[in-house]
C-alpha cells in the first residue's frame, strides 16, 4: 500500500482531517512510530487551517519531512530549508497553488471530499522522500 493509499485511508475512512491523514500516512510507511494522538499537533492544519489558506495535505507532509528527514535530536539544518522549499515546489506545479480553498474547488467530491488530494498528495510526497533517500 503507497503513502498515499494509507494516507486516504484515515481521511475517508477513518474521518482524519487531511493534514493528519497524510502525517499518519507518512508514519505507517516510514516507520516512525507517531500515533494519532501525536498527530494533534498538525490538526489545525486541516481544511486550510480551517479557513481555505495553506493546504491541510501539504501542512502534514511538511511535518512528515521533519520528521523522516532530520536526525533524532537535531530540530533544524541548512539542507533541510532546501528540502522543504522543493516539495512546495513540486506541489505548487502540481495543484497550481499551496492554498486549500482553491485546491479545493477542482478536488473535492461528495463521496470523498479531499480524498483525491490527501492521496495524490501523500503519493508526490513518498516519491520525494524515497528520491531524497537515494541520495
Amino acid at each position: 500500500m503507497t503513502l498515499g493509499e494509507r494516507a486516504k485511508e484515515y481521511y475517508v475512512n477513518q474521518g482524519l482531517n487531511c493534514a493528519v491523514s497524510v502525517l499518519l500516512g507518512a508514519s505507517d510507511t516510514y516507520n516512525l512510530g507517531l500515533k494519532k494522538e501525536d498527530a494533534k499537533m498538525v490538526t489545525a492544519f486541516g481544511g486550510g487551517m480551517g479557513c481555505g489558506n495553506l493546504c491541510g495535505a501539504l501542512a502534514g507532509s511538511m511535518a512528515a519531512l521533519g520528521k523522516v528527514y532530520l536526525p533524532e535530536g537535531v530540530m533544524y539544518s541548512p539542507e533541510f530549508k532546501d528540502v522543504c522549499a522543493g516539495f512546495v515546489t513540486a506541489f505548487t506545479e502540481k495543484w497550481g497553488t499551496t492554498l486549500c480553498a482553491p485546491i479545493k474547488e477542482v478536488n473535492v467530491t461528495p463521496e470523498e471530499k479531499c480524498g483525491k488530494t490527501v492521496l495524490e498528495t501523500g503519493n508526490m510526497l513518498q516519491e520525494y522522500i524515497d528520491n531524497l533517500m537515494k541520495k
